[in-house]
């Protein structure tokens, strides 16, 4: 018998109960969708659900955001919207294998690496935020997600995920950083000098600076694509 374990379920404002199952390896959702509720979900990511649950395709924000979050954001430009008129199950997970986390926003906005969004509620709104030119040439992070509104969202992570508390000044591998709070300041540049950004192979970095949290992954998908890549030989 396979051990999951589980974080405490969460119920959303339309009912829906919620929770995240088998943390923090190959964290995913298993949702209990109550009668007419809404989920938002990345495209790709339903791994099952009851006979008779709806699905529809949903331009979150609108078309010109949407195609800017596919082109831009690393995400899907439409997401699936799930619901059941009598309630059902169903069950998400992302495409990597990682940790997967919960916030319930209250007006406030958070930014999230791309392709962290997982599913939300209806009210929660997606936009793109450009991380500027010096990170058009890093290969990563280039473009963030600015979470915000009102609700339930469930973003993942490759690996498992740190907290930190930033107080003053913090420094993070752009491959490393999953999301962070609004309340910070920040700007994205090189280890040093130019020398000891293209000697060092660390490529950019973000400088974090004020108050508020980011969320680290222990693994970045750049690393990880780089190590597969070394065995597919053809």
């Amino acid at each position: 018998m396979t051990v999951q374990q589980a974080d405490a379920p969460i119920k959303t404002a339309g009912g829906t109960t919620v929770q995240i199952l088998s943390n923090p390896d190959f964290g995913y959702l298993d949702c209990q969708l109550a009668p007419g509720d809404e989920m938002v979900v990345e495209s790709g990511a339903m791994a099952s659900m009851s006979g008779g649950t709806e699905v529809s395709g949903r331009l979150m924000g609108g078309f010109f955001k949407s195609i800017a979050r596919k082109l831009l954001g690393g995400e899907s430009m439409f997401l699936g919207e799930y619901s059941h008129p009598e309630g059902g199950h169903l069950t998400l997970s992302p495409s990597l294998p990682g940790m997967v986390l919960h916030r319930r926003l209250k007006g406030e906005s958070i930014f999230l690496q791309g392709g962290s969004f997982l599913a939300s509620t209806p009210d929660v709104t997606m936009g793109v935020r450009f991380g500027g030119l010096r990170a058009f040439f890093s290969g990563e992070g280039v473009f963030f997600l600015e979470i915000g509104g009102e609700g339930d969202l469930w973003y993942n992570a490759i690996g498992t995920v740190v907290e930190h508390e930033v107080e003053g000044t913090f420094v993070v591998d752009t491959g490393h950083v999953v999301g962070w709070e609004s309340t910070l300041d920040w700007t994205i540049g090189g280890m040093g000098g130019l020398k000891s950004t293209l000697l060092s192979g660390e490529g950019l970095v973000i400088k974090f600076s004020g108050r508020g949290k980011v969320w680290l992954q222990t693994r970045n998908q750049g690393g990880l694509v780089g190590w597969i890549s070394g065995y597919c030989r053809g």
